[in-house]
Formats: C-alpha cells, sequence, structure tokens
C-alpha cells in the first residue's frame, strides 16, 4: 500500500494567498518543497494511473484538486471512492464535483463515485450541488468507530479534536495486512480516538503539525505535541520499530519552511511530507 501527498498545507497554502511574512517570501524564492498545497491524498495498492476504481482511495477534495491533477497525474476519472475528514473548505470543496457529470466529462465515467463523510459534508452536498450535479455521486454518513469497506479498503472513521461545532474525523485505513493512520487536522487525539486505536498495529502514522515548531494540541498540533503521542501511541501496542511517522498540513505561521522542518523531525525519527511525495508500507 502506498500513499500520496497530493497538497500539505493549511487552508491558505503555503505562500499563502495574500501573505508576505517571512515564511512564505522563503517558499517563494526557494520553491521545490517549500511551495505546498492544500492538502489531499490518495492510497493506491498498484500504480496510480492503472487498475480499477477500487484500488485507489482519495482522501479529502480541496479546492486546489485540479491543480493535483495537472501536477502529479492523479486520474480523477479512475477513482471510485473519497473519504472527507470534515466540512471546512480546504477539505471539502463540492462545486468541483459537478464537473463529473456527463454535460463536462464525456464519456462519463461508467461507475459511481461514493463519497464517505460527517453530517456536515452531506449538508454541503445537498446544499451545493443541484440534483443533476449529484448524478453519479453517492453520499454515505459514517459513523464514528464502525469500519466500512471503500473498494477494497477496510475504513474506519475515529473522532478528531478540531471544531466543536461538527464531528471531524481521521481515518484509520486497512489493506492485505498494512494499517495506515490519516491523522490530520487534530489536535491530541480524544479518549474516544485512544480507546479505538488501543493493540491496533499502525504501519504509518499522518499527523498533523499545523502549527509547525510551535505547541498546541488543542485544534491541531505542532512539533513539540508529537513525542508525547508517539510515545502513547507506542504503548498502547500500535507502534513497531518498523512503522513511519509522517508530518503533514502544515501552515507558514509555524515558524519553519521544509528544509528546517526536516532538520528539527529528523532526529526525531519523523519523517516531514511534501507535495507529490510517495510513502509505501
Amino acid at each position: 500500500m502506498k500513499i500520496q501527498y497530493l497538497g500539505t498545507a493549511a487552508a491558505e497554502g503555503w505562500p499563502g494567498l495574500f501573505c508576505q511574512c517571512e515564511q512564505c517570501e522563503t517558499a517563494r524564492s526557494r520553491g521545490g518543497r517549500n511551495i505546498r498545497t492544500r492538502s489531499q491524498a490518495v492510497v493506491f495498492a498498484n500504480e496510480i494511473e492503472c487498475g480499477t476504481p477500487d484500488e485507489r482511495l482519495l482522501i479529502d477534495f480541496p479546492a486546489d484538486t485540479y491543480l493535483h491533477c495537472r501536477q502529479h497525474g492523479l486520474r480523477l476519472e479512475k477513482i471510485g471512492h473519497l473519504i472527507i475528514t470534515h466540512s471546512h473548505d480546504d477539505h471539502c470543496f463540492p462545486a468541483d464535483l459537478a464537473y463529473r457529470n456527463n454535460v463536462f466529462a464525456r464519456p462519463n465515467p461508467p461507475f459511481p463515485l461514493h463519497i464517505y463523510g460527517n453530517e456536515n459534508v452531506y449538508d454541503r452536498m445537498m446544499n451545493e450541488l443541484k440534483p443533476s450535479e449529484r448524478e453519479g455521486l453517492e453520499f454515505h454518513i459514517v459513523e464514528t468507530g464502525v469500519p466500512f469497506m471503500a473498494g477494497e479498503y477496510r475504513v474506519t472513521p475515529l473522532p478528531a479534536l478540531h471544531d466543536r461545532k461538527e464531528r471531524c474525523l481521521i481515518y484509520m485505513i486497512e489493506h492485505k495486512g498494512k494499517t495506515l493512520l490519516y491523522g490530520n487536522d487534530t489536535g491530541i487525539f480524544p479518549e474516544e480516538a485512544w480507546d479505538m486505536l488501543a493493540g491496533k498495529e499502525l504501519d504509518l502514522v499522518s499527523l498533523d503539525c499545523t502549527f509547525g515548531i510551535y505547541q498546541d494540541g488543542n485544534n491541531h498540533m505542532g512539533l513539540p505535541d508529537i513525542p508525547s503521542l508517539v510515545e502513547r501511541l507506542t504503548k498502547q501496542g500500535c507502534l513497531k520499530s518498523s512503522s513511519c511517522i509522517v508530518l503533514h498540513h502544515f501552515s507558514h505561521n509555524g515558524g519553519a519552511c521544509y528544509d528546517e522542518m526536516v532538520e528539527r523531525a529528523k532526529p526525531l525519527g519523523y519523517d516531514v511530507s511534501y507535495d507529490g511525495g510517495v510513502w509505501e508500507i
């Protein structure tokens, strides 16, 4: 199983849309891995351009999805399953889903696109897409702690600590004996999530690092929050010597561009995600 990070930034991107701070100017001048688009990922068992719709699982649908298709070769017409963490614009942008119907996509994909999320995600889809624009889309409200099959993947939604006005989610994804936890847009996991994770062996853990070198833990995390979380995962039997920790979902307000974050994360044994990066487990 592989995960490709298509975008790795928080809501405003990096450099920020209107920002002239030191970190944004540094990213503009350096380019490369310092440029981050809004967070999105795809999980796949085979090469991204091959296989059946059930072999790829898309995570989140930001406004940068079209850009990700152009930059990373993502073929949306070959994807049959999309899981969404929560309803914020940088993770859920329903308008572009309208272009999947046969007015704009010819030939129209012969299979539905299954979309999984919470009640707020469902409401946005219903309110922002006309009935004709929802053709070929099938919506599923998922329950916290209740696994479901998204194509070939067994997916378990876990509670996140993020926007208190909705049931934000992180996801545990299992496929052919391998397990990854996609855990961005959350602070330190709530106790309910810890209970669900107890004893689950994780091959890769993707963790929120929105605050960069600074601490938070309440709605997001920063590098100082990660060691205690990793320690608890280890004590609960979730991590083994080969498990990979990948930091993800960065804001320019976090005080460190890509190279500086790698310098701080590497001694702790953590990888740092970047747009287009692929990790295999």
